[in-house]
């Protein structure tokens, strides 16, 4: 049994003039030979595509999961938030009118200092960027 077998191709003139011009150019020494390296080239690069396309399919589904991830936590941390502001308009009386504006001076105050111990529990840039922003509040 021979190692190929034989296969008709039938195409133009031009095309054929064209394969052998470019078959002599890259040093085939047939236009079969040509022809058998660029069938095995685009067979090669369809795998790779597929590998590819798999890859990139597996990484999105893993970012989708991970976004849900987030806003399933995000969704979570608005839910706490929401429930202890509840909790402490419910349980804080507001301040006399005529102590207002001490009483606002002195959350100010105690804002800035929550703020800034926040920023620098924080890890990494957003740390370091909470804490410019309090800076940046604190000399306006």
């Amino acid at each position: 049994m021979p190692k190929t077998q034989r296969f008709e191709l039938q195409i133009r003139p031009d095309q054929l003039a064209a394969a052998r011009k470019a078959a002599q150019a890259r040093g085939f020494v047939s236009v079969s030979a040509y022809l058998r390296t660029l069938l095995d080239d685009d067979m090669r690069q369809s795998q790779q595509h597929e590998q590819l396309e798999t890859t990139v399919a597996s990484s999105l589904d893993r970012v989708s999961k991970e976004v849900r991830r987030l806003h399933n936590a995000n969704q979570a941390l608005f839910a706490l938030t929401d429930s202890l502001v509840r909790l402490f308009l419910t349980c804080t009386p507001e301040p006399p009118p005529e102590a207002l504006d001490a009483t606002k001076r002195r959350a100010k105050l105690r804002y800035d200092r929550f703020m800034l111990s926040v920023a620098q529990n924080m890890t990494g840039d957003s740390g370091s960027a909470l804490l410019d922003v309090l800076k940046g509040e604190s000399d306006a």
